[in-house]
């Protein structure tokens, strides 16, 4: 069982490694990042127009009697919200583009990783946690850069604008308004690690029910669990693991409505603080109007960046997990690649050398990602011999049979031959080649197999058949099914 990801977050630090290596992903969208950024500068500027209108209207519009000054401050007021609708609207695209790109990348790059993967790595590994690295974690990961890079700038700007503009307008009351803070701002950051580390919760209680519904709803999974009569256990066990993820998604819900509802108690508390206080600025001649309503409407926009900045580095970090989860992926050890100077095997002869080949599997730490490890996967035991100094020369044309007692290596030399695996001892030799030196491309073109557990992908009867040779003619095809 893998640490939680709220324990790998405990503790953690972000270097400086990990943010180059998301740069690396995030740099192709430098421009759009940066358009991001500027309308979030924009969006906080604009945002401060409105109060300053109210303001104008009250203290000098409406005492004045000057109609058209108060019909130019409604029309710049109007104007100003229009903008912001513009920016909110050009701020979501710039960040769709920025998250979509990202997790198009991401995806991609793992999906190319894993199918280069030895074949040892898809027997100790959990399908559906896998899954879940492309899915959930490359999602997690994205919203670091857009959602999380971006309410942090955001609330930085909206912060810094906002008490700028009430201290500009009176201190005293602004100061009022901050006294608050600490009786929210305290339990808040609890509340927001508590929600961060239900958020992790959750993705792994729904990985492990992907990890369950993609093992019984392939075709060998589901003719097991039909054939030892397993229905009604497997229907508890999805049952069990899917109330812990309604559990979880109820406990969520709750603690981000209190969340929620706190903070607009505590903005309610600063305005009732500013009018009440105010309004005795007011009567006294210290204060005018206008800017008491100016300065409850800025009051309200306080809280929430102050909360959001209160929880930042949670959630930056809880982001990076993510992005950890997808670079541990990404680094996992490649044991079978092609070689430097690799050649292609050219006009095939079919000639095959067994040369004093031992094998032995390959340990956990050459072929596997350990968080993604199958709990007791049938991997065979790295220490023992399953072919032990055994030399076979099979000339081309010619037919064998390899006879041999369950687990006695039969099907592990067959993997030899395309290089599923890779000799511990020895070589294996295809017209006078050893198969490292090949290119795994050209070698696997030359070598037709039929495996004891055939596999149809869920397309055309056609595109299977042309799996092997994408390129085959129709004629090619029809031969093939006569066959």
């Amino acid at each position: 069982m893998m640490p939680s990801d709220s324990t790998a977050v405990k503790g953690r630090k972000i270097d400086r490694s990990s943010l180059a290596r998301v740069w690396q992903f995030a740099r192709p969208y430098k421009v759009s990042i940066i358009g991001f950024l500027v309308s979030i500068l924009l969006a906080a500027a604009i945002a401060l127009v409105p109060p300053f209108v109210f303001r104008a209207i009250i203290d000098d519009a409406i005492p004045s009697g000057n109609r058209g000054r108060i019909w130019w401050l409604a029309s710049f007021a109007i104007a100003a919200a229009l903008f912001d609708a513009v920016l909110a609207i050009t701020q979501r695209w710039y960040s769709s583009r920025i998250g979509e790109g990202l997790i198009y990348d991401l995806r991609v790059a793992l999906f190319d990783k894993v199918q280069r993967m030895p074949v040892a790595f898809f027997t100790r590994t959990q399908t559906g946690s896998l899954m879940s690295r492309l899915s959930n974690d490359v999602v997690g990961a994205q919203s670091a850069v857009t959602s999380t890079l971006g309410s942090v700038v955001s609330n930085v700007v909206v912060l810094l604008t906002t008490l700028g503009a009430m201290l500009t307008l009176e201190w005293r009351l602004t100061l009022l308004s901050l006294i608050v803070l600490p009786v929210f701002v305290i339990p808040a950051r609890r509340v927001g690690q508590r929600l961060q580390v239900i958020a992790r919760e959750q993705m792994t209680l729904n990985a492990q029910m992907n990890t369950q519904m993609t093992e019984r709803f392939n075709v060998s999974g589901a003719l097991l669990v039909k054939l030892f009569g397993r229905h009604q256990s497997e229907v508890d066990a999805f049952s069990s693991r899917a109330s812990r993820v309604r559990d979880i998604g109820i406990l969520s819900a709750l603690y981000g409505r209190v969340f929620f509802v706190a903070l607009g108690l505590v903005g309610a508390l600063g305005a009732v603080a500013v009018y009440g206080i105010g309004a005795q600025l007011v009567v006294s001649d210290d204060l005018t109007s206008g800017t008491l309503v100016a300065l409850a409407t800025l009051v309200s926009r306080v809280y929430q960046p102050l909360t959001g900045l209160t929880n930042a580095r949670v959630d930056l970090l809880t982001s990076f997990v993510s992005f950890d989860r997808v670079f541990e992926v990404l680094d996992a050890p490649v044991s079978i690649a092609d070689k430097p100077g690799a050649i292609d095997l050219v006009n095939p002869q079919g000639r095959i050398e067994f040369d004093c080949v031992t094998f032995r599997y390959p340990p956990a730490s050459e072929v596997s990602v350990p968080s993604l490890e199958m709990p007791g996967a049938p991997t065979g035991d790295p220490d023992v011999d399953v072919l032990k100094n055994m030399s076979l020369t099979i000339e081309p044309g010619e037919t064998i049979a390899v006879v041999g007692a369950s687990g006695s290596g039969k099907s592990t030399m067959a993997s030899l031959i395309p290089r599923l695996y890779d000799v511990t001892a020895g070589s294996v030799k295809i017209d006078g080649h050893d198969v490292r030196d090949l290119t795994g491309h050209s070698l696997r073109a030359a070598i037709g197999v039929v495996s004891q557990d055939p596999h149809l992908f869920h397309e055309s009867m056609e595109s299977n058949l042309r799996y092997a040779k994408p390129d085959a003619s129709q004629a090619e095809i029809i031969e093939a099914c006569r066959a």
